[in-house]
């Protein structure tokens, strides 16, 4: 993309941004600075400037001393999805100057959590009742939502708060992208909300189970504002996780024929994980030899297994105080939860 052409978007992309009502999407929630950048350029409010390793993915950073939104145009999308798309990273950037407290462990949670057959079963099962209340809202459904999820987060601890928070960062971006895409494109939003039901319904979606998060989340949030409950009114969080706090838990037998679907599910994954990680080995195309730290992967959705991690596009580690990336598809071998010890390329 040649300079002109990225600047004209990101020209574009703002004229749409200031067009939108920022008080219908969140409360408190402005817009901010973002930039674009691709192999070689990046431009930032509208200016060319240096490409430099802070460019990394789509998220929000901290660039010289201010917080931003940043995006890779690797492909054209049209304006009003590339103007949401930015707003759910400018999302993340607000939610850390309101600090936010729910953010998850991500590294932690590659190797602690669990994908446990009935666990995920039940939450297939309550992803279908936010489904059902998102075309038409019912309380007993909801009530009965809340309460399977009191009693999964009592049995499944670690892995409901994992869930849970993902969906309180990342759903609570998506639903903000939802809700820009109703203010610039109505049918776009109606095919992203049919998406959502479609996403969160599929057990295939909970590999890794944080992909399927951004949408349940965004559905979670919807439906508590059905209910008549105020999710923005916990400043440190959206309240997904603290409304649970006052309901009664309730367990909910899982259809066998369900638990079947999860469980081959969750086997179909754990085998697809084995051969991408032994492939990867057998190849032998080593891009780098520790031991070194790792600084972070393409958590979206990274795999873990028997000591190793993959991360698609790219993975960020430290050497002698500097931190460095590389960038592709590799299979990551750790010493331990921190330490690489080789890095292989995946092809």
């Amino acid at each position: 993309m040649e300079q002109q052409s990225l600047q004209t978007l990101h020209a574009r992309i703002t004229e749409t941004i200031a067009s939108l009502d920022f008080d219908r999407i969140w409360k408190g929630f402005r817009p901010m600075k973002f930039a674009l950048y691709n192999e070689t350029e990046c431009c930032l409010d509208g200016r060319m400037i240096e490409k430099t390793v802070d460019f990394c993915a789509n998220t929000s950073i901290v660039f010289q001393g201010e917080t931003i939104a940043i995006w890779d145009v690797q492909e054209m999308l049209p304006i009003p999805v590339f103007a949401s798309k930015l707003v759910h990273e400018m999302f993340h950037g607000f939610q850390d100057l309101c600090g936010w407290d729910c953010f998850p462990d991500e590294t932690d949670a590659l190797y602690r959590y669990r994908y446990d057959v009935e666990n995920l079963s039940l939450r297939l099962w309550e992803n279908e009742l936010l489904a059902e209340l998102l075309v038409r809202f019912d309380a007993q459904k909801y009530r009965t939502l809340l309460q399977s999820r009191k009693d999964r987060s009592e049995r499944f601890p670690y892995e409901f708060l994992y869930e849970t928070r993902a969906e309180e960062i990342e759903g609570s971006a998506n639903y903000v992208e939802w809700q820009v895409l109703k203010q610039l494109d109505k049918p776009r939003a109606d095919a992203l909300e049919e998406e959502m039901r479609r996403t969160v319904t599929d057990p295939k979606s909970f590999f890794p189970i944080r992909r399927s998060c951004y949408f349940s989340g965004a559905m979670m949030i919807r439906a508590m504002i059905c209910a008549g409950e105020d999710p923005f009114t916990v400043k440190t969080r959206p309240a997904i996780l603290p409304i649970l706090e006052r309901t009664p838990a309730c367990a909910v037998p899982v259809d066998p024929a369900l638990r079947k679907t999860v469980g081959d599910a969750v086997s179909a994954y754990l085998a697809e994980s084995r051969d991408i990680i032994h492939t990867a080995v057998a190849e032998n195309d080593v891009a780098l030899e520790g031991p070194c730290d790792l600084v972070s992967v393409n958590i979206y959705d990274a795999r873990c297994l028997e000591g190793y991690i993959t991360s698609r596009f790219f993975v960020l580690y430290q050497i002698n105080g500097e931190q460095k990336m590389l960038e592709g598809n590799f299979v990551v071998k750790m010493r331990d939860a921190k330490t690489i010890e080789t890095i292989y390329r995946w092809n």
